[in-house]
């Protein structure tokens, strides 16, 4: 019997796995570790010298110094496969309707992975401070409409008899990763303020990315066949993927993983910027904004453009049964070397006859801004208050954390959150830094249950490390770092 579906354009922008940028809102406060600069350049540390990275030796540094986040805006794990009730109590269930449920309209996912080479910080007797940093950081995003979810979950039949339009207007989805060397500047004037800059150098090593204007599917309810509307680029840097007129060939051999790893033909600058107001002794507000910047992306790129209409009669699924009797699908006419993914991304570049050209073109990160009040209820106790918002293409994502802050003494702090974050209150953040000698160990969180129950998590993040410290002042212990 033979199968026709119309689900083969949305399957392909869905094989996209992704998101972004740094969600660090407990680390903010946390002035005894460099690693807070990287989100408040404004902040002056409590210690003379810092110096962290790869490059320190191994004083506890197992896993290495690192930074991961993964953030959905939607659903967790749990929406999608749960156990189920009654006679399935026993057996997982995939739950499509409770996925479409918890979906909002624009979702957006985001992951990043970081490690830190060198990180170095001086601070003057003026309180100035002087600083450097090196990383690689992997960044991967992507929002997607809930009208492509309703499309691939639950066919085109509902809008195709209402005659209505699917809108992928924003769907969007970035990979890419990055060599970042930054220099910061931070000083205090007037006696109440004190700024800070970073600038930063970034060396781009692959990219994978869309750019849409406009997209959008109509169902004809005679022939069942999809017209797609599109005005969208695929845009890739990268030696070891080609885009053709016929479809994607790739080279995943050790000499272009070399090439990819140790490429600077990518150039891009970035910059971080940070004020804080100390308003009296013990209340302060400050404003921080990062990644604000983008990568000239130049090495291996090319840009596949769409601009019109094509219509896409759908695909030929072939049903059959192995020997154990499980049913099996196949896409009729797929070439057997190729994968279903390889092979609708093929189809895709065919289908809109896409117009190919070896171009460089500039992508820009996704950025940042905190807002933050901070109260000193006591000598060693401060409160704080934190708004971030990220801004990515055409989404804005926000959070609120709000946080108790403690130098419980020259060598011990302690700092507990709560935040509103993807939608979601369940998020009790938790961190530390411990010093014994010169070595400062560290490790924050912003949602420790994401750890106890990730099946139920939509955020989760680690910042750890060690760095050796020098020059702390062990008399007067500060308990934030605007106060």
């Amino acid at each position: 019997m033979r199968t026709r579906r119309t689900i083969i354009f949305a399957l392909v922008m869905m094989i996209s796995v992704a998101a972004m940028s740094q969600q660090a809102n407990t680390l903010y406060y946390m002035n005894r570790v460099f690693q807070s600069q990287t989100v408040n350049v404004s902040a002056i540390p409590d210690n003379k010298i810092q110096i962290g990275g790869l490059i320190v030796p191994v004083f506890g540094q197992v896993p290495p110094p690192m930074y991961f986040n993964y953030g959905n805006n939607s659903f967790n794990y749990n929406h999608i496969l749960h156990y189920g009730a009654g006679d399935m109590k026993d057996s997982l269930v995939i739950d499509l309707p409770l996925l479409m449920k918890k979906a909002k309209n624009t979702i957006a996912i985001r992951n990043e992975l970081r490690w830190d080479y060198l990180n170095f910080s001086f601070r003057s007797k003026s309180n100035a401070t002087f600083s450097v940093s090196i990383a690689d950081r992997l960044m991967f995003g992507t929002t997607i409409p809930r009208d492509m979810l309703d499309f691939v979950i639950n066919g085109n039949a509902p809008y195709m008899y209402e005659g209505k339009m699917h809108d992928f207007s924003k769907l969007s989805f970035s990979a890419n990763g990055f060599h970042e060397v930054g220099l910061g500047f931070a000083t205090t004037f007037a006696s109440k303020f004190s700024v800070g800059a970073r600038m930063k150098l970034l060396f781009g090593m692959f990219d994978v990315s869309s750019k849409v204007s406009r997209l959008s599917v109509t169902t004809d309810p005679e022939t069942f066949f999809i017209t797609a509307d599109a005005d969208f680029q695929l845009r890739k840097s990268m030696p070891f993927v080609e885009i053709t007129d016929t479809g994607i060939n790739k080279d995943f051999s050790s000499k272009s993983f070399l090439k990819m790893l140790s490429t600077f033909g990518n150039p891009g600058v970035a910059v971080d910027l940070g004020l804080t107001y100390n308003i009296t002794d013990n209340m302060s507000v400050s404003v921080s904004a990062t990644d604000i910047g983008f990568i000239n992306w130049m090495q291996d790129s090319q840009v596949a453009s769409a601009n019109g209409e094509t219509i896409i009669e759908g695909a030929e699924i072939g049903l059959s049964k192995d020997e154990n009797g499980k049913l099996q699908y196949s896409l009729v006419n797929m070439p057997q070397k190729d994968s279903i993914g390889q092979y609708i991304l093929d189809t895709v570049v065919e289908l809109f006859d896409m117009g190919i050209k070896d171009k460089k073109y500039i992508g820009w990160l996704p950025s940042n801004l905190y807002v933050d009040f901070s109260y000193r209820l006591h000598e060693k106790l401060s409160l704080g208050l934190l708004y971030r918002g990220e801004f990515y293409r055409r989404t804005y994502i926000q959070a609120v954390t709000l946080s108790a802050n403690s130098n419980i003494n020259h060598w011990l702090s302690l700092h507990a959150s709560w935040s509103f974050i993807d939608n979601t209150v369940a998020n009790l953040g938790f961190g530390f830094s411990a010093r014994l000698g010169f070595i400062t160990w560290y490790m924050v969180t912003d949602n420790v249950l994401a750890f106890v129950f990730p099946q139920k998590a939509k955020t989760i993040n680690l910042h750890m490390g060690c760095n050796l410290t020098f020059g702390h002042p062990k008399k007067k212990s500060r308990t934030a770092a605007k106060l």
